[in-house]
């Protein structure tokens, strides 16, 4: 009958279509199925029509459904409203009671039965009383066949009065109350809860009624215990403190706060252990103005007991509140493992690494034995943060001495750590202890070590390995492995992880979404970024950071700006990251005065404070747009001094641009930073060759003979038919060579006709033209542009990657074969990204 009710859109036949007895069935139904909320639908169409109180079936029908379904405050409530009953109905009374094991109430109500003149039925003996009861209430039962019954006393003198309190001590009844919290047993409670309200004790007793709410709290019934809560005539501090320590245990942390708030408006002196649940609710918001609000004059003569001191400081570190968290620490007399752990964990979280190294170090030379698998846990994140291999190891000697190596947590936590270390050997033989124990954790951690090492091929392996042991990724491992596909450019198995994470459905994870953006765009598919960046549906400051990033590298310095300014209308606050990313766009684009205005307003429009690498931006962009003593003022000016990457910028600007003595300058600063740079020399022998200094050339190049450097040789590569193919300057290794050259010979010849000239001028030789222009024909990235011609179908772009910048003949070149050839043509050098198209460059020439 259930199911027919299910076509129905769960309600019952009405009752003058149906029969008294078919109506009889289908609560019986609902009894035998315990279907409470469909037999409360059918009572009250029941009573809609009149039916439940002009007939005693039914109604007792009613009452069997209720007892079946464990509502026996419904039972009793619904026999109590009985016009007229009969031997079925106390029978069916009776029978309920000591079915939901409430004996005493069953044998008063026996009783009742007995006083009002209706004669037992042998139901009742033969069943209810042997099957429950025992011999002793057995007898007392058969004892009320004449006379004044026992059980008069059991029930009072009204007829339908539970048990007093007082046949239950107070005390016995919260502790049947905890019982019921402590196993879950919700059922059993609500039992206990009606006898209670029936009785009126619940109403009367603040202490049962804070019992009550605990009880339902135990049992994650957070709705009755509010509606108890409400309905309290007097409440005390246990009362509050109740309220606030269930939400808190139910992740309502913000009603607990709220709760606790209302605890101190209504005059309430906060407890103990209220602070420490609203403690652990600010904590789990990381809401730091809450958390000082909430605990400010509260805390006061609590803060130095160990209890609530560590539930403080836990609060302040995950709140971020660093220094908070000290005070109370330091102000604590004696500290347990909690309080370390708390200190640990916060120092961790919130970036002071060698903080928490140190207080782990402490912990041990007070010789706590407390330290658990959470310590090590935050140690080892912090270890790893550290990047030191010699810390890592002597924290995994402590492991292995506590014996947490085999939990894990932790060995998914050691992993990390020399993960992020870049020891990935270590990390290795961590994982192998136990060969049946990969999980995504442990996964991932790898697939991060070997990106961080840039090892592609190794942390594919280990992702094709975790698919092997039926372990499935998660947002993290996607992100990891579409970031390692991003840094090496390779467009295939980034695509073949994107339609993995269109099945696994997460792709509307925002973090996920926001690395393909990255890797489209640093595959030269700026559109497909685009498309996938207006998919995002909640777009955090990652998401906007990589979109940002992508103009950025793509020279589209106006978008950028637009992208960033609508991040600051949708409420999102910019970090130093985005910063660099719009000032590298504007650098790029030659929106000197924008990038100018944005830098100025880090700190006052956003306080921000720029770093390094801001300044070294702005020293970029006054390179490229030629404003050579504009960038070396504002280095003078500079609160800091420049790193290197500034210092590279303005020697690169100045060979651009032939000006040798601030070349020097920045070439002699550079040295200092990197002395080991092969591209100083390279450098200042470019600007000597372009002004003709062929004597400054020879002395350079003599120096680097003397320092054993070498020039850093230039290789492209380009993906065809699932293979990477690296050329090198003149190089004549690849197969294909003949090819290769025969279709370089007839490109140069057909780019001639159409105009182009080659730029000789840039080359720090002193050789014939003719010598020259060879040199530049034979270039790697015109190879890789050759081979790609010949190999590849023309429905592909060429997507060209150069580990140096790309030379200004070839950038030449690429606009007049991507003409001729009629091919869109993309290079992915050491700085952004070019893309030819209809005989023109993105970069507009400015690069």
């Amino acid at each position: 009958m259930v199911k027919y009710w299910g076509q129905r859109l769960w309600r019952p036949p009405a009752p003058a279509a149906a029969t008294t007895v078919h109506l009889a069935s289908l609560l019986q139904s609902c009894g035998r199925a315990g279907d409470l909320r469909r037999g409360r639908l059918l009572h009250a169409r029941l009573v809609l029509s009149g039916a439940a109180a002009a007939s005693t079936f039914l109604a007792n029908h009613l009452i069997t459904m209720y007892s079946h379904c464990a509502d026996l405050a419904s039972a009793l409530r619904l026999f109590a409203a009985m016009p007229r009953r009969n031997a079925v109905s106390w029978t069916t009374l009776v029978s309920g009671l000591s079915q939901n094991l409430m004996h005493a109430d069953a044998l008063a109500a026996f009783a009742a039965m007995r006083r009002a003149g209706v004669a037992p039925t042998r139901l009742i003996y033969e069943t209810k009383f042997h099957n429950t009861l025992g011999p002793k209430h057995t007898l007392a039962a058969s004892h009320c066949h004449s006379g004044p019954t026992l059980m008069v006393k059991y029930w009072g003198q009204r007829l339908w009065r539970p048990p007093a309190p007082a046949a239950a001590t107070t005390v016995h009844l919260a502790s049947l109350l905890q019982s019921c919290g402590r196993a879950g047993d919700l059922r059993r409670g609500r039992l206990l809860h009606a006898r209670l309200v029936l009785s009126g004790a619940a109403a009367a007793s603040t202490f049962l009624a804070n019992h009550l709410i605990t009880m339902y709290s135990h049992c994650a019934d957070l709705a009755s215990a509010l509606r108890l809560f409400a309905a309290m005539p007097r409440r005390n501090a246990v009362s509050w403190t109740t309220l606030v320590s269930g939400l808190s245990q139910n992740l309502m942390h913000a009603d607990a706060l709220a709760a606790f708030a209302a605890m101190r408006r209504a005059g309430v002196a906060p407890t103990r252990f209220a602070l420490s649940s609203a403690a652990r609710a600010a904590a789990a918001l990381g809401a730091p103005l809450r958390a000082r609000s909430c605990t400010a004059s509260a805390s006061v003569g609590f803060d130095t007991e160990l209890f609530v001191a560590s539930n403080l400081a836990d609060m302040y570190s995950k709140c971020g509140l660093l220094s908070e968290a000290c005070r109370v620490f330091d102000q604590m007399p004696q500290k347990d493992a909690v309080a370390w752990t708390a200190m640990i964990d916060g120092y961790a979280k919130n970036g002071s690494l060698e903080a928490a190294v140190l207080s782990f170090r402490d912990m041990k030379r007070e010789g706590l034995v407390g330290a658990d698998q959470h310590v090590f846990c935050s140690v080892l994140s912090a270890s790893g943060g550290l990047k030191d291999g010699w810390l890592s190891k002597s924290i995994h000697c402590c492991v292995t001495k506590a014996g947490f190596e085999l939990e894990v947590a932790v060995r998914n936590a050691l992993i990390d750590m020399y993960a992020k270390s870049m020891d990935v050997e270590s990390a290795s033989r961590v994982l192998k202890i136990d060969p049946g124990g990969w999980n995504v954790v442990s996964g991932t951690s790898m697939i991060d070590g070997y990106i961080e090492t840039d090892c592609v091929e190794e942390a594919l392996v280990i992702y094709v390995e975790l698919r092997r042991q039926g372990v499935e990724p998660n947002e993290f491992t996607f992100s990891s492995m579409i970031k390692g596909c991003a840094m090496q450019a390779l467009l295939e198995q980034g695509a073949q992880l994107h339609a993995q994470v269109i099945k696994t459905d997460l792709i509307r994870d925002s973090f996920v979404g926001s690395t393909l953006v990255d890797m489209y765009g640093k595959c030269g598919l700026i559109s497909l970024s685009m498309q996938l960046f207006n998919e995002i549906e909640y777009r955090t400051d990652i998401a906007w950071n990589a979109v940002i990033n992508v103009f950025a590298q793509h020279g589209h310095g106006r978008e950028a700006i637009q992208a960033f300014d609508r991040m600051i209308y949708s409420g999102i606050r910019p970090n130093h990251i985005a910063f660099v990313s719009l000032l590298t766009a504007c650098s790029h684009a030659g929106l000197v005065d924008e990038g100018l205005k944005y830098f100025y307003s880090m700190k006052e429009a956003h306080g921000i404070e720029p770093k390094e690498e801001h300044y070294s931006c702005i020293i970029d962009t006054y390179g490229r747009a030629g404003r050579l003593d504009e960038a070396y003022k504002f280095i003078s000016e500079m609160p800091i001094k420049p790193n290197a990457y500034g210092w590279c910028s303005l020697l690169g600007a100045c060979r651009m641009r032939g000006s040798k003595e601030l070349g020097e300058v920045a070439a002699q600063n550079l040295m200092k930073l990197e002395p080991g740079n092969t591209g100083i020399h390279v450098s200042l022998s470019g600007i000597y060759a372009s002004l003709g200094q062929w004597e400054d050339v020879k002395a350079v190049r003599k120096l680097m003979r003397d320092s054993r450097i070498k020039k850093l040789p230039g290789f492209s590569w380009v993906d065809s038919n699932k293979k990477t193919h690296v050329f090198g300057s003149e190089d004549w290794s690849h197969p294909q060579q003949k090819d290769i050259y025969e279709k370089l010979e007839e490109l140069t010849t057909r780019i001639k006709e159409e105009g182009y000239i080659p730029d000789t001028s840039f080359l720090p030789c002193n050789l014939e033209d003719i010598a020259k222009e060879r040199i530049l024909r034979y270039h790697s990235e015109r190879i890789a542009v050759a081979f790609a011609l010949i190999s590849m179908p023309a429905t592909k772009p060429i997507i060209v990657k150069k580990n140096l910048r790309i030379c200004i003949d070839c950038h030449t070149a690429f606009k007049f074969i991507c003409k001729v050839e009629r091919r869109d043509i993309i290079v992915r050098d050491n700085s952004r990204f070019h893309h030819f198209v209809n005989g023109r460059c993105s970069c507009g020439d400015y690069w």
